[in-house]
This record gives structure tokens, C-alpha cells and sequence, in this order.
């Protein structure tokens, strides 16, 4: 199987979202023509994305750590990559 991020893949990730029970909306610009950010919403949880398959990335990790989702220890897993293009 192979998966890529485009267009396509954005109902199953809001559909995933939505079994979640999130709200979802979207805050477009200015001009009303583009849309700068996605945002779901469930209880007193707020995470915002710049598309539906960031949206739902961001909501499994709150889902799985919590409030303190940024202060638990991981691996430099990006500095890694970038330094050795794979693990």
C-alpha cells in the first residue's frame, strides 16, 4: 500500500476526527477567499491545523499526552532525519 498527503485523504482524517467527537471549523482570511486555519473543538480542548490531516495528527497527540503533551522526553527523531535521512 502506498498513502500520500493530499487532497484526497482529507475526508477520511475529518471523518476520523469527527468519531472523535470534535466540532470542526474553519477561519478563513480577511478576504473570505482562503482558508488560514482548521480548528476542532471538544470540551475545553482547542487544536488548530493548518489542514484536516494536521488537525487530526495534533488531536492524537493531545488525546495521548495531554496537557503535558511538550514535557515529556522524545528523541530528536527530526534532527535525526535531517542529518542522516532515515532511522
Amino acid at each position: 500500500m502506498k498513502l500520500a498527503e493530499a487532497m484526497n485523504t482529507y475526508n477520511p482524517a475529518l471523518s476520523e476526527i469527527k468519531k472523535r467527537g470534535y466540532t470542526v471549523k474553519i477561519e478563513l482570511d480577511e478576504s473570505q477567499n482562503k482558508i488560514e486555519c482548521w480548528i476542532a473543538q471538544k470540551q475545553d480542548i482547542e487544536i488548530f491545523g493548518f489542514n484536516p490531516l494536521s488537525l487530526l495528527v495534533l488531536i492524537i497527540i493531545a488525546e495521548e499526552h495531554g496537557n503535558n503533551w511538550n514535557k515529556e522526553h522524545t528523541e530528536d527523531w527530526y534532527g535525526k532525519i535531517l542529518e542522516n535521512s532515515e532511522i
